[in-house]
């Protein structure tokens, strides 16, 4: 079996090479349309390189994608529970916005089609729901978090989920982004099936859209209202904490329950390893690339103006 896995090399290799595609798709992208670049961008630069890169290293396709099946109790534990937490990850990203606008002074908000219809509707939750789910979940929870067991459960979740949220190149949502990616490998491991990752992966995405399409809706009267009659910060703070608290307590409980049900799943790991320059060398042109990235983000917070960036 452990000659079907994918290595740590090779998967980096595959993460690299999927990097530069991505950035390659990005700075070239000849498609105006948002809905049709989400997709080739998610089809080509992250799918592709991961499917084609087992075929050429020789590896099984459903041991390291983890295409084992899911039983439909734990599909919908998984399901719930990516949906409770939202609100913990939308308070993570809250922080991280704040935190971004204390540093650098302002905010800088990536802008995504708010779909202006309910056939949008559902062409946004296909592309940014199924799509990406499917895509970015074979390369890291497939590809990569496989690949990462010699580091042991807690090294193999923060690397992945690291990789994961740097993937995104948004530095005002990449805490939130490595929260859920910490709950999207957790399930992935537990029930030791990629479907897992894919459902909490298009429940969290799915939810996103449906709260931008509806709080489009919003009446505008009923927004100035509320803000007129806001409460107090202080109070607002807990009300939000509390509402946080209560989420995140049924999420982890629904987790709980997830995890005495796969109790007979096989999840355990070979103890971890020491890791030899091979194993990191294939991963440095896609952290080069990243790193690049990163402080060309960071130049344009600090040199260019809000209105101009």
């Amino acid at each position: 079996m452990d000659d079907q896995k994918i290595s740590m090399f090779q998967a980096g290799v595959i993460f690299s090479v999927s990097l530069f595609l991505f950035l390659l798709f990005s700075f070239l992208n000849p498609f105006e349309n948002f809905y049709i670049a989400g997709t080739v961008g998610e089809l080509l630069p992250i799918l592709m390189p991961s499917v084609a890169g087992l075929l050429i290293f020789k590896k099984s396709l459903p041991v390291n994608l983890k295409f084992n099946r899911l039983r439909l109790g734990d599909g919908i534990l998984v399901m719930t529970a990516a949906a409770f937490f939202m609100p913990f990850s939308m308070a993570v990203n809250a922080l991280n916005m704040w935190l971004v606008k204390v540093v650098f002074g302002k905010n800088v908000s990536v802008e995504i089609p708010v779909p202006q219809n309910g056939g949008e509707l559902l062409i946004s939750i296909a592309v940014i729901g199924v799509v990406a789910a499917i895509c970015e979940e074979i390369l890291f929870r497939g590809v990569l978090q496989g690949s990462l067991e010699k580091l042991g459960k807690a090294g193999m979740f923060m690397l992945v989920s690291l990789l994961f949220a740097a993937f995104h190149f948004n530095i005002e949502q990449f805490m939130g982004l490595f929260v859920i990616s910490l709950l999207i490998s957790y399930v992935v491991y537990r029930t030791n099936s990629i479907f897992a990752g894919m459902i909490a992966h298009f429940t969290n995405n799915s939810i996103a859209v449906l709260i931008s399409y509806l709080a489009a809706r919003m009446p505008e009267q009923m927004i100035g209202q509320s803000q007129a009659e806001g409460l107090a910060t202080w109070l607002e703070i807990a009300v939000i904490g509390v509402v946080v608290a209560l989420f995140s307590s049924v999420a982890a409980v629904l987790l709980y329950i997830l995890h005495r049900r796969t109790a007979g799943t096989r999840t355990d790991l070979p103890p971890a390893m020491q890791l030899r320059s091979r194993d990191i060398v294939s991963f440095l042109p896609g952290a080069i690339l990243m790193a690049l990235m990163f402080l060309i983000t960071i130049s344009a917070y600090i040199f260019i103006p809000a209105a101009g960036f």
